[in-house]
């Protein structure tokens, strides 16, 4: 007979897109993981920021592996957007820097 645990696995809930100001479980479920290996374009028009992300691929031909590039996403934002991923940037940055011998956080 296996054991039975004392205590039920957390269950994760999900929002119904009909939440006020949440956030849709249901539209996550479809959003695109995107990678990037670099943004070789941008810009500014009219009050919208412009990406262009792109990444790299390996590719065999003709018995040989080719690289070549490929985009990614078009990103199309507006200022208070452009800044917020500016700051959620350099806040990644922070966190990704290494943390020297014999610091505690």
């Amino acid at each position: 007979m296996a054991d039975k645990p004392d205590k039920p696995a957390p269950v994760a809930v999900e929002q119904i897109p009909s939440v006020s100001g949440g956030m849709s479980a249901l539209a996550n479920a479809v959003a695109p993981v995107i990678f990037c290996d670099a943004v070789p374009t941008y810009g500014h028009y009219n009050g919208i920021a412009h990406m262009t992300l792109s990444t790299m691929r390996f590719l065999p031909v003709e018995g040989k592996v080719v690289q070549d590039n490929m985009i990614v996403a078009h990103l199309r934002m507006n200022m208070v957007a452009l800044r917020a991923l500016k700051d959620a940037i350099a806040a990644i940055e922070l966190l990704a820097q290494p943390v020297p011998e014999g610091v505690k956080n």
